[in-house]
Formats: structure tokens, C-alpha cells, sequence
């Protein structure tokens, strides 16, 4: 709602004007467009140089707009912001093309008659004797391998006992790990994985299983050490072996 006294658009809950306080009254249609506050000149004497709205004298800023009034004249209008005139861009003269200088020939140089070059003399053909080749064939080069010393890894084997086929694989190294696949791959009671390790020391070989479901056993064909938690297969069935002090029988 628009306030008479001051022009002030308030909303259209408020009873005082939010400007200057004024009760607000019903307007009619033609008041509340501002029609009134322009036709009246002795109300307002110019208008908002922001939006246009009829303002009254005296008034520091637009009660629209809020834009500060400042000393301008009420039918002044602002002036139009010259724009600057674009510069033409001054076009380079076309540069005329430099000749080419074109390379003097060279005068081929006549070739001097060719001088006679010397033969080499052909170079005498050393005289080998046999034994000396026989030497030299027995002789080491102390400077090929020098200092290395040539160790042979240990080589051990396994042969399948079977009825109709008997086959031997061959292995070497300090550490050997059998599985399915380097003893009989056709064999699935042995694991794909690791089921036993050899192993090489003090010029012995030694074996322990690494089965996981424990699968691994020599066959006693003679007298064999035992030691506590060894196991001894009876038939098909299982036996843990532990021995008991002499000093202190049970």
C-alpha cells in the first residue's frame, strides 16, 4: 500500500507507513500507481534519476528504489556516456620480397694425377710347432673364471614302484620341494602345493612333509632313528611315538 504522504510502497499488512510513519489509508486505484503524486507539482518536484519514481522535495533518496538524491536539477537528465571511437588498426605495408641470393658455383677442383701408392708387403707367416699347440691346449687362463670355484649342486632322484611302469624323476639343489606336479601329476592323493621338502646338509639328505593333511611317511626298510612325535603307520592306522626317560620310568 502506497503512503499519501510520502509515496513510500509499503505491504499490505502495515498500518503506519514504514517511512515516515503515517497511518496508511485505503487509496484508490489512481493513487496507488502514483498518478497523484504527479500531477500534484507542489508534492514532488522531480523524479528518481534511477527508476523514475516521482519523489517530493526534500527527500534525500528514491522511497522505491532507495537511490540518494543528489543536487541535479528534477528535469535534468543524465548525460549519455560518450563512448570512445574505436581506433583503426593501422595495416602494415606489405613488405616486398628480398631476393634471393643465389650461392656462386663451385668450381670443381681437377683431380691431381693419383700418385702410385706402395704394396704392402705381405706379412711373414709365423711358424707354429705342434707341441707348443699341445701346451697351449692343457693350459688354463688364469684370467677366465679366476678365484670362482666350481661347486656341483647336490642331485638326488625318485622312482615310482608301480606293477607295469617304473619312472625316475631326477632333482638338484640344496632344497627341493615335491609336489603332484614334479612327482606324478596323474596322482591326486598328492597335493597340487607342497607335500614334502628335501633337503640337503652336512652331505645328508633329510625329508619332512608339508602336507597339510599330514600325508607323508617313510617306509622303515631298515633301522631307522626315531624321535619324540614322530609318527608310525601300523596297517591304516596312525601312531605317535614319544620316549620315556630311563631315569624316571612311569
Amino acid at each position: 500500500m502506497r503512503c499519501k504522504n510520502c509515496g513510500w510502497e509499503n505491504p499490505a499488512n502495515k498500518a503506519k507507513c514504514e517511512k515516515c510513519n503515517v497511518s496508511l489509508t485505503v487509496v484508490s486505484a489512481s493513487e496507488s500507481d502514483g498518478s497523484n503524486l504527479e500531477s500534484n507539482p507542489k508534492k514532488t518536484s522531480r523524479g528518481c534519476s534511477e527508476c523514475g519514481y516521482p519523489v517530493r522535495e526534500g527527500e534525500q533518496s528514491c522511497p522505491r528504489c532507495g537511490h540518494l538524491l543528489g543536487d541535479a536539477k528534477p528535469d535534468e537528465e543524465p548525460k549519455p556516456v560518450e563512448t570512445p571511437e574505436p581506433k583503426l588498426q593501422e595495416t602494415p605495408a606489405e613488405e616486398e620480397p628480398k631476393p634471393v641470393e643465389a650461392p656462386e658455383p663451385k668450381l670443381q677442383e681437377t683431380p691431381a694425377e693419383d700418385e702410385a701408392k706402395p704394396v704392402d708387403a705381405p706379412k711373414p707367416t709365423p711358424i707354429v710347432c705342434e707341441s707348443a699347440e699341445k701346451a697351449c691346449a692343457d693350459t688354463i687362463n688364469p684370467w677366465v673364471n679366476a678365484g670362482a670355484e666350481q661347486v656341483q649342486s647336490p642331485k638326488c632322484s625318485l622312482t615310482l614302484i608301480s606293477g607295469n611302469d617304473d619312472s625316475t624323476n631326477r632333482y638338484s639343489g640344496n632344497v627341493i620341494q615335491l609336489h603332484r606336479g614334479n612327482t606324478e601329476p596323474d596322482n591326486q592323493t598328492i597335493t597340487s602345493k607342497t607335500q614334502a621338502e628335501l633337503v640337503f646338509e652336512n652331505d645328508k639328505w633329510y625329508i619332512q612333509d608339508k602336507s597339510a593333511l599330514k600325508t607323508t611317511y617313510v617306509y622303515a626298510g631298515e633301522k631307522k632313528e626315531l624321535k619324540p612325535g614322530d609318527v608310525i603307520v601300523l596297517g591304516n592306522r596312525l601312531f605317535e611315538f614319544n620316549c620315556v626317560s630311563t631315569n624316571h620310568p612311569e
